[in-house]
């Protein structure tokens, strides 16, 4: 090939390169991908959904609701195989886990049916008080778990009310706070707030349980991450310290880094 030859053609192949960056597609960039890379967010003009995004999440748990109902497999599963291991275990200081034990009940004639039967409205209100009594940050879940748990296995419900009163060790005062709760008809009015909950999430109504909104956000499309909660949450949280667990994420499945980096 002669000089000239070799030089039109790596003038052609440059500027192939060239064209291809500068076509870039800002149209066909996921939403979730927007705010994840500067230069991206620059060259597409998401800069100022991005800021305000980042303004209004930076350094702030990612709050998970979960939607629920006691006697629920899929649901038992969620909080045992996933909400608690996973989430929880792993995050404590970034999430924030709402419980709503209420799920596909229904109100008729002021009074609540559950889909599983009467025993399902007895628990779902007994953990509604949990809930109420066991107050803090995400306090309330280690218990809901462990009864779960039992119940997910077998476990008579009073044998399991018990048994995890014993295992965490639940202080005489707050189990009586509980039985209060229950006896006191405030039980039933946290039903009553948790079928209300249910209700008005936005934008999309739930159609099965278990159902998860995210930042208070609930769509149909979403509950597909129910099975990816960590990576979910290692991408939407913004802060100054990256949780432990994110640094690990690349590196669960075998990868081969590059050496020049």
């Amino acid at each position: 090939m002669s000089q000239c030859a070799f030089t039109v053609v790596f003038a052609t192949a440059m500027a192939v390169i060239v064209v291809g960056v500068n076509e870039f597609n800002c149209n066909v960039v996921p939403p979730a991908l927007w705010c994840e890379s500067n230069e991206l967010a620059t060259k597409c003009g998401f800069i100022p959904l991005c800021e305000k995004y980042i303004a209004g999440t930076k350094n702030q748990r990612v709050r998970l609701t979960l939607l629920y109902e006691s006697l629920c497999g899929g649901c038992q599963s969620m909080i045992t195989n996933i909400l608690y291991p996973t989430v929880y275990n792993r995050f404590p200081d970034y999430v924030d886990i709402e419980l709503v034990p209420f799920g596909n009940a229904k109100i008729k004639n002021d009074t609540i049916e559950c889909q599983h039967g009467e025993e399902e409205c007895i628990i779902n209100r007994f953990e509604s008080c949990v809930i109420e009594t066991i107050t803090g940050t995400n306090a309330a879940l280690p218990y809901i778990y462990c009864l779960e748990k039992h119940l997910q296995e077998g476990t008579v419900f009073e044998k399991a009310v018990d048994t995890c009163y014993r295992t965490l060790k639940i202080d005489k005062a707050v189990q009586n706070a509980i039985s209060i709760c229950i006896t006191s008809g405030l039980g039933d009015r946290l039903q009553l707030q948790a079928a209300k909950r249910t209700d008005e999430i936005y934008p999309d109504k739930h159609d099965h349980v278990p159902w998860l909104l995210f930042n208070n956000v609930s769509l149909t499309k979403a509950q597909i991450f129910q099975n990816a909660l960590p990576s979910a949450i290692c991408l939407w949280y913004k802060g100054d310290k990256v949780p432990q667990y994110c640094h690990m994420e690349g590196t669960i499945n075998s990868s081969c880094k590059r050496s020049d980096l």
